[in-house]
C-alpha cells in the first residue's frame, strides 16, 4: 500500500501542477539507508536491516533492491533546488544490490549477527535490478556514500540507540545460551 499511495500522490501533484501552470519537480528515492535522528527505527531501516533482525516479511523488498544514503538524498534536493531551470522526475539511487550482496556485506562487517546467506523462496542467483540516476548525475550531482557506508552507519546508529544489540551483548547472550 505504501508504494501505491506514494505513486498516486505524485500523480495527483503532477496533475495539480499542470492545471495551475506550476513548475513541479520530483526526486524519487529508493530505500533510504544510513544514520537517523529518531528514537525508533525508521521503516526504511526495518526493511534494510531485515537480514539482521530476521524480519522475513521484508526480504522480498530488498531481494533486488536500490538504495540511497539519507545525506545523499538531502544533498540531491538542495542540488536540484539551486539549479536555475530543471523540471521533471529525478531518480536518486546510488546503489543497487541483491539480498545476497547485503548478507555478504553484513557478515563481513558484522559477523556477530550471523546473517543468513540463504533465504527461503529467494533464488541463490539473482540479477541486480538497476535504477538509473543518470538524469541527475548528468547535471553534475555526485553521490558520496557507498552501500557499505550506508549499512555501517545504520547499524552503528541502531546500536547507539539500543535498537540492535552491541557486540558485547551478543557475546554475553551466546555465552549464557551454552
Amino acid at each position: 500500500m505504501y508504494f501505491v499511495s506514494k505513486t498516486l500522490a505524485e500523480q495527483e501533484a503532477w496533475k495539480f501542477a499542470k492545471e495551475n501552470n506550476m513548475d513541479f519537480i520530483t526526486i524519487i528515492p529508493p530505500l533510504v539507508v544510513g544514520p537517523f535522528l529518531t528514537s525508533t527505527m525508521p521503516p526504511s531501516l526495518i526493511t534494510a536491516l531485515s537480514p539482521i533482525t530476521g524480519n522475513e516479511a521484508h526480504y522480498s523488498i530488498i531481494k533486488q533492491g536500490q538504495f540511497v544514503h539519507l545525506d545523499d538524498l538531502c544533498l540531491a534536493h538542495i542540488f536540484i533546488f539551486e539549479l536555475p531551470k530543471v523540471e521533471g522526475r529525478y531518480i536518486c539511487s546510488s546503489c543497487d544490490a541483491t539480498i545476497h550482496d547485503i548478507a555478504k556485506l553484513l557478515n563481513k562487517k558484522f559477523p556477530e549477527y550471523k546473517v543468513p546467506t540463504k533465504f527461503e523462496n529467494i533464488p541463490d542467483e539473482l540479477k541486480v535490478v538497476r535504477f538509473s540516476s543518470k538524469k541527475i548525475t548528468d547535471l553534475g550531482f555526485k553521490f558520496k556514500y557507498s552501500l557499505e557506508d550506508m549499512y555501517t552507519q545504520a547499524v552503528e546508529t541502531c546500536r547507539e540507540k539500543g535498537l540492535l544489540p552491541k557486540l558485547a551483548e551478543i557475546q554475553v547472550n551466546s555465552t549464557m545460551e551454552k
